[in-house]
């Protein structure tokens, strides 16, 4: 008995050295939660949880409230405010899901949310459930006999790792002409031919280095671009040069190096070590030739345009694209292109794969959508979305069924996210 409130006394304690180690740092943690709470993040998630941890911490270490300078409603306040926006962001999600399946397990989650957070109107939100399931039946019954099984993995070659380089317009345009030629493109080869022109020039003459300059883009203006000297090969190009980490830190570094070099400021060896990474088929002798007949600003592309000797002719290829003005009639065309064996590049914001219930916002993104299921699980038709950060590569929110850098997306989540789409043909 004695070894029990011993050990009873020891444990509570414990607890209250706990506690008074948390005050002492209450006030800061409180203003870092409340950056969280908040913060950019509370327009996307629910905070509720974070709400109620600061609320317990406030209780229990006796903080004022006022002495931070915020008002002693203001946890109260934003649990409030907390349960409006994800009401409205299960709505959403009800309303839009509706248009492409089945939305049971969505309408389950919500009733029971509703309930635990005691709806203060109760019909009103019935009548919402009943217009939403009705609606669902209805796209359910098209989108069972229309999304029909499409799988285009094997015709658009591996999927590969951009790392922090911004060349997804890249990746995709070379993931589409390998899938119409049939040869593995370069994405380096897509980006270089991008800004191999005058233009550019004058930029890496004012000191911009290659990354800087290919690190964003657009699909059609880089196939265009690309096209009249045909695409280089993976082979002699490696698109995930520096094995595919963070290639453009790298390949600043390499850039600085090779001006460096144009200009005398070091030796031809120093940077030959370097520059073999990414020019793998190159020789000592061409790197020296160029390094000595070549501009600052005309280096670079000098070394792509003799490591790419076999292109591959763009001749009959075209690239087409089209925006998203009506959501239906966009997710028909589409399909129709799927539906005809041929890849859909997509221009999106891929700020939904993290933020779960909202597909708003400004991380514009180019991936490619190559297959299409009515997921028998979920009752959703769903597109089969290719990203380019390598196999291992999962969105961050957990609904999304995915493996080996690929992800089935709801098709009318991706719709919204997306704002237009192109295609090679």
């Amino acid at each position: 008995m004695r070894t029990l409130i011993v050990l009873l006394i020891f444990v509570l304690n414990s607890t209250a050295l706990a506690a008074s180690t948390a005050c002492v740092n209450a006030e800061k943690t409180l203003r870092e939660m409340n950056a969280e709470i908040f913060g950019e993040k509370s327009s996307h998630i629910d905070m509720t949880e974070k709400v109620k941890q600061a609320m317990e911490l406030v209780k229990g270490c006796k903080v004022s409230l006022r002495k931070l300078g915020v008002p002693d409603t203001i946890y109260t306040d934003a649990l409030e405010s907390n349960r409006r926006d994800e009401i409205t962001r299960r709505k959403f999600i009800l309303a839009l899901y509706a248009t492409s399946g089945k939305i049971d397990s969505q309408l389950e989650s919500f009733k029971q949310y509703m309930i635990r957070t005691k709806d203060i109107n109760p019909e009103k939100t019935e009548k919402f459930l009943t217009e939403m399931k009705s609606k669902s039946d209805q796209s359910f019954a098209t989108e069972s006999k229309s999304c029909t099984a499409i799988d285009l993995r094997d015709k658009t070659g591996p999927v590969r790792n951009q790392g922090t380089d911004g060349w997804c317009y890249a990746f995709t345009v070379a993931n589409m002409v390998s899938w119409k030629s049939g040869k593995e493109i370069s994405a380096a080869g897509v980006a270089f031919g991008y800004t191999d022109n005058g233009y550019h020039d004058l930029y890496r003459m004012i000191g911009m280095t290659q990354d800087q300059i290919t690190n964003q883009g657009f699909t059609t203006a880089a196939f265009r671009a690309s096209k009249p000297g045909g695409f280089c090969l993976e082979s002699e190009l490696p698109s995930e040069g520096f094995n595919g980490i963070n290639t453009n830190v790298p390949l600043a570094f390499l850039d600085k190096l090779g001006k460096k070099a144009v200009g005398g400021k070091i030796s031809e060896e120093e940077f030959i070590k370097v520059a073999k990474t990414m020019f793998p088929n190159l020789s000592k002798e061409q790197f020296s030739e160029i390094i000595k007949k070549s501009s600052k600003s005309t280096y670079f592309n000098t070394l792509v345009r003799k490591s790419c000797e076999h292109r591959v002719s763009a001749d009959g290829m075209e690239m087409s694209f089209f925006t998203n003005f009506n959501s239906e009639k966009f997710g028909k065309q589409i399909e129709k292109h799927l539906e005809q064996g041929t890849p859909v590049e997509i221009g999106y914001n891929a700020d939904f794969f993290a933020h779960p219930y909202s597909p708003s916002g400004n991380a514009y993104h180019s991936s490619l959508l190559v297959g299409r299921r009515m997921n028998t699980k979920t009752g959703q038709c769903e597109y089969l979305l290719k990203n380019t950060y390598g196999t291992t590569w999962k969105p961050a929110a957990a609904e999304f069924d995915s493996a080996d850098g690929y992800a089935w997306v709801p098709k009318s989540r991706m719709i919204e996210a997306t704002r237009n789409a192109s295609y090679v043909k």
